[in-house]
């Protein structure tokens, strides 16, 4: 939210003719600053220095201070623990994650996710990262889908060892990567499960460059995954789409002869996520 965006809502804003309530203006001037704070945070790269939020956000000092404090406090943002810069709190990754689960009851979305699995013939499930696992959104199965799993939204896989957990370690930005790869475990799903860090960090840097990621019977024996990200605007993924397959069906060729209807879905997705904001 730009500076003069807040100015214009202020100048609107009436003015509440009772001195013993707060007035309306500064009311909305703080709900809008907050949100811009918020949105400045979530938007960013890297941490955030609060000096950065004061200058970008053209804010009072003493108010940045006091609005930043209170969404600490809440949860809503955190501080690094030695330079104290501003990153995303786990309050408001849940929020965020919320918002993104009730958006997938759009029946456009899901309908989306039904064609998918329609042109593939196998099934298919959107997922996205929430503290250090990936957590599914929305999951079709194909009609002859022969396995017993028990996998629908809400359901939480590893980052290491599945397609859309890879593709998210893949896809963070460098320090957080880091920080991420430092506090997974590599714990052992299968004999294919990769536990040997520099071998996952070169299968990420393949991920990197190709933007499409493999799961190849390292979470379940028998299952093959691809999934490619769902990005913003700005190229940040905000989920990822995967198809799923027992691999006497869908060996790593077979599943990269489905990757452009797979893309082609993902942008539909992006597209409707972006539209809607």
């Amino acid at each position: 939210m730009k500076p003069q965006v807040i100015a214009e809502a202020k100048r609107r804003a009436p003015v509440q003719p009772f001195a013993t309530a707060a007035p309306l203006e500064v009311i909305s001037t703080a709900t809008a600053r907050t949100f811009a704070i918020l949105d400045l945070v979530a938007e960013a790269q890297a941490p955030v220095e609060i000096s950065s939020v004061i200058e970008t956000l053209a804010l009072p000092k003493a108010t940045a201070y006091r609005l930043v404090d209170g969404l600490v406090s809440s949860g809503y943002l955190a501080r690094e623990p030695m330079r104290k810069r501003l990153t995303v709190g786990s309050r408001f990754t849940n929020l965020a994650f919320g918002a993104m689960r009730a958006s997938m009851r759009h029946a456009s979305r899901h309908a989306l996710l039904r064609r998918l699995v329609h042109d593939v013939n196998e099934t298919c499930n959107i997922g996205v990262m929430l503290h250090g696992e990936i957590v599914y959104l929305d999951r079709v199965e194909a009609e002859h889908w022969p396995l017993r799993l028990q996998f629908g939204p809400g359901s939480r896989v590893p980052l290491h060892c599945s397609a859309i957990g890879k593709l998210f370690l893949a896809l963070t930005p460098g320090r957080r990567r880091s920080r991420l790869l430092a506090s997974v475990e590599l714990r052992r799903y299968t004999e294919s499960t990769i536990i040997e860090r520099p071998r996952l960090e070169a299968e990420l840097k393949q991920i990197r460059k190709e933007r499409v990621s493999f799961d190849r019977q390292e979470y379940l024996v028998g299952v093959v995954c691809i999934a490619v990200p769902v990005t913003g605007r700005n190229g940040e993924p905000l989920a990822a789409i995967a198809i799923q397959a027992p691999e006497a069906r869908m060996n790593v060729d077979a599943a990269r002869d489905h990757l452009p209807v797979l893309r082609r879905a993902a942008e539909a997705l992006a597209k409707s996520f972006q539209d809607e904001i």
